[in-house]
């Protein structure tokens, strides 16, 4: 089976990055429409309804008028925006989260995951899930990233920076309105009653992410040995995802657990460290990968009855 795949939006770093992977995918013939019509909005619109499969990756606003010009049923979208990632008639994209693969399988609309929350959701759903982590924890969210989730205006503006600024942006918080655009779904797909606190931290290199969460031991419904167990169970499984042992220190160096450890991979890994009452959560992706461009492909792969690891580095 040959796959007929239409990115909308192309150019953009996430709409590239998942170009490159569809242009070394078996199974995927690529439609682009030629750079000379490129802002046809007749040959567009023909694109968007004769793919088998249309990756939307454009802003929220956008990729809502795009949908609406889709009017063939057989299309399936997979759209990298978060315009539908907690509309109920989409399905969230993350195939290794409990009950989403099977309704991945057969939706023709199909929510891309942000960043962020592939991390926070993959740490917590479980916890939630299995009555470990109460729906009431007052949750705080913790994330570093590269530059190039900010897409292509942060990415020219950190290239360009000479050495002083480079030194001063070596590490900089974001979004401290507290209003991140990421917290409807990281609170409907966890299974929370309250959105967490959530401030990410922008640091000077390009790709990969680290996610945290701190928890309290006397605040769940079981230890960090529990914790542990209930995410060995929920992803013993599953290709992209790595558990690490509890406490485990062979991804430390010199102590430090470097964002990058999984840049160029579709792999997620996760750890489990604790100490004294205390558990820290973290969650280690490629912010272009598993965060963005991987997971789409993915997706797809999951959609079209392909392995899923068609086409991505575990």
């Amino acid at each position: 089976m040959t796959i007929s795949a239409f990115i909308d939006g192309q150019y953009g770093t996430t709409g590239l990055q998942i170009q490159s992977r569809l242009e070394a995918h078996p199974d995927v013939e690529l439609l682009s429409i030629p750079e000379a019509l490129k802002k046809d909005p007749h040959l567009r619109e023909a694109y968007l309804n004769r793919a088998d499969v249309v990756f939307l990756c454009l802003p929220d606003e956008a990729s809502r008028a795009a949908v609406a010009l889709i009017t063939n049923p057989a299309t399936v979208i997979i759209d990298a925006s978060s315009a539908f990632r907690v509309d109920p008639s989409w399905v969230y994209g993350v195939p290794e989260l409990t009950g989403l693969r099977s309704k991945i399988q057969t939706s023709n609309r199909i929510a891309n995951p942000g960043c962020y929350p592939t991390g926070m959701t993959l740490l917590t759903a479980p916890l939630v899930a299995a009555g470990i982590l109460p729906r009431s924890y007052p949750l705080t969210v913790q994330a570093i990233t590269g530059y190039s989730g900010g897409g292509k205006a942060m990415i020219a503006d950190y290239q360009a920076f000479d050495p002083e600024q480079a030194e001063s942006a070596a590490a900089r918080l974001k979004n401290l309105d507290l209003n991140h655009k990421h917290l409807p779904e990281m609170q409907h797909i966890a299974g929370l009653d309250f959105a967490p606190v959530f401030v990410p931290t922008v640091g000077n290199f390009e790709q990969g992410m680290l996610v945290s969460i701190g928890l309290h031991e006397a605040a769940l419904a079981g230890n960090a040995e529990l914790v542990h167990t209930a995410l060995t169970q929920a992803y013993r499984d599953e290709p992209f995802v790595t558990l690490w042992p509890l406490n485990d220190q062979s991804q430390l160096a010199d102590g430090f657990l470097t964002p990058t450890g999984c840049n160029g991979t579709n792999r997620i890994e996760l750890f489990v460290f604790s100490t004294e009452q205390r558990i820290y959560l973290v969650a280690r992706l490629d912010n272009l990968g598993k965060g963005a461009s991987g997971a789409a492909v993915q997706n797809m792969n999951c959609r079209f009855g392909l392995s899923e690891t068609t086409g991505l580095l575990a």
